[in-house]
């Protein structure tokens, strides 16, 4: 039987978007009874009754071109249910395809530079860094829940939607999109390894400005959440929107069954603009994390700018990237030594699976 471990080398090379398979001669693979795997597991912080099925999925992925084999992750497309393996094999079956046909590697290397968490927002195309203005959210960097999880705000009341379908530019503020859903994503698998236990994000949603046009264009609105829903599974601990007018509750009624999966809709808190303590005991996270705008200390989020009638004509073309050389192909896969990150040296997991091992066969 083929086992592997989480590693900070095996989530780098996720992280830089890298499609390549992990060779059976990498170091998180291992020839190992089941009781040596069970063990390791245990103390990579697999719950009990999930091992079995994180087994399972591994021996499904193992021959892929895929990049998140991690334990916690496979556990993640479980949905909290060790009997959903089947589900399970079905979502990572449309999220690798979803990540090879999105050219993520590409994409990550439009909007951002490695860190040694996975990602740092930083938008490096001239193409991107135009659209750049007109996207909605961020993941602050230093804040944390009670939790440790990760915090995304998205500015989403202010979003100018209709100027977005009247350039015709969804599909490239789909991008950013795309990258930061990733980047946050990646931050889990960085701080669940770290913590030895699967670890989840809290999402802050601003709707002051929102209009009418949400409904009108709910279709633009299914495009972002379709990104997430199949591909990125377990991610939210709590999604709380903050400052709602009264009328966003009845959109809110019509907009949710089709924008969220029903799993997600059940983590929704929709507040008005007294939030503070609301917010402290739903999504676990202090005021002061917050930006400025929401009346915290935290990292500022831009305002999304209007999108200005003719942008379309202003912008780069999508096929140069910021040093002026044409982008790998989108239909292409990415040259490997492109697609890497920097990676962590392998010696240490390699010692440590090593003691693991001894420690839990002798044991």
């Amino acid at each position: 039987m083929h086992f592997f471990t989480s590693s900070l080398d095996a989530p780098n090379s996720a992280l830089a978007g890298s499609l390549k398979p992990i060779s059976k001669d990498s170091i998180w693979y291992a020839d190992a009874p089941f009781g040596v795997c069970q063990e390791v597991l245990l103390s990579e912080g697999v719950a009990p009754d999930f091992i079995e099925p994180v087994v399972k999925l591994q021996s499904f992925v193992e021959s892929w071109d895929f990049d998140l084999t991690d334990p916690l992750t496979l556990s993640r497309f479980l949905l909290g249910d060790p009997k959903n393996l089947q589900e399970a094999q079905q979502r990572l079956s449309e999220s690798c395809a979803w990540r090879k046909r999105t050219d993520l590697a590409n994409l990550m290397r439009r909007w951002g530079v490695p860190s040694p968490e996975g990602w740092r927002w930083q938008p490096q195309s001239p193409r991107a860094q135009q659209i750049a203005r007109f996207f909605f959210g961020r993941v602050l960097p230093e804040a944390r829940t009670a939790q440790n999880g990760p915090v995304l705000v998205l500015r989403l009341g202010a979003f100018d939607i209709e100027g977005a379908v009247r350039e015709e530019l969804v599909e490239d503020i789909l991008e950013p999109w795309i990258f930061m859903v990733e980047q946050v994503f990646q931050l889990l698998r960085h701080i669940s390894s770290q913590s030895k236990r699967p670890v989840k994000l809290a999402c802050v949603v601003d709707m002051e400005g929102v209009s009418f046009a949400w409904l009108q264009h709910l279709q633009v609105m299914q495009k972002f959440s379709a990104a997430i829903n199949r591909n990125y599974p377990e991610m939210a601990a709590t999604l709380t929107v903050l400052r709602a007018p009264s009328i966003f509750t009845w959109i809110w009624s019509l907009a949710a069954p089709v924008l969220l999966e029903e799993m997600t809709r059940k983590k929704v808190a929709i507040l008005g603009h007294d939030f503070s303590a609301q917010l402290a005991e739903h999504a676990q996270l202090s005021l002061e994390q917050l930006p400025a705008f929401l009346g915290g200390r935290g990292k500022e989020v831009p305002k999304p700018l209007p999108v200005p009638p003719g942008i379309q004509n202003q912008l780069p073309p999508r096929d140069v990237c910021a040093e002026g050389k044409p982008e790998v192909g989108r239909s292409q896969a990415p040259a490997p030594a492109q697609a890497k990150a920097p990676r962590v040296e392998g010696a240490w997991w390699r010692s440590r699976w090593d003691a693991l091992s001894l420690e839990f066969a002798s044991g």
